[in-house]
């Protein structure tokens, strides 16, 4: 099962660091990023506050998740 899961959404299955784009801001303090063409929430860190839909951020995988650092400038 984790091959198919791999097949359709690599990079949410198989996190790595890198650049993602906000693609909506949640209520409830995340974001929803696109990594690889995937949609998935992200937790994002407290100094991130001025969270905006298109902004490219860099994010770390953590837990089979992602958090988001910040915004590039």
């Amino acid at each position: 099962m984790a091959e198919l899961i791999d097949q359709i959404m690599p990079r949410a299955s198989n996190p790595t660091a890198g650049s993602a784009v906000v693609a909506a801001v949640n209520d409830d303090g995340t974001v929803s990023i696109t990594v690889a063409g995937s949609a998935v929430t992200a937790t994002c860190m407290e100094y991130y506050t001025d969270r905006a839909v298109g902004d490219v951020v860099f994010v770390i995988p953590v837990r089979g998740g992602y958090v988001v650092q910040g915004r590039f400038g």
